[in-house]
């Protein structure tokens, strides 16, 4: 009797965990479209200006790198905006409101403070005269 006990707590057992085992994750459709970027995965745009050299160019802050830096892309023409800034690959939040554009050697290539509003303006080099206005 306590053989045929023990056999049956054993089977029950046996058969509660293949069916645990065998139970599938619901159903999600496989199909991924990229056509509409999943949220907080699009980049932000800036149109960046030099009110001196009457020049803009478009960049943009894409997807993080840390929990401080995110990738930074200036198109060839921001040359124009300011030199070396078509170089820039990280767009870094320094936490004391200044965020540094650099190069990917982490060089800075303008330093930005939060301006009015959604723009930004550099504060150095001290004759940067360079604003970033949101453009999305």
């Amino acid at each position: 009797m306590k053989t045929l006990t023990i056999a049956v707590l054993a089977g029950a057992v046996s058969l509660g965990l293949w069916n645990f085992m065998s139970q599938q994750a619901p159903g999600v459709d496989p199909v991924v479209s990229g056509s509409i970027p999943a949220r907080g995965a699009a980049g932000h745009s800036y149109t960046i200006s030099n009110v001196v050299a009457n020049t803009a160019c478009l960049g943009e802050r894409g997807s993080p790198i840390s929990s401080r830096s995110a990738r930074f892309v200036a198109g060839a023409d921001c040359d124009s905006v300011w030199p070396g800034l078509s170089k820039a690959r990280t767009w870094t939040n320094n936490g004391d409101g200044t965020v540094v554009v650099a190069d990917a050697q982490g060089e800075a290539i303008l330093t930005v403070v939060d301006g009015d509003g959604l723009a930004y303006e550099a504060v150095e080099p001290a004759d940067a005269m360079v604003t970033m206005i949101s453009a999305d």
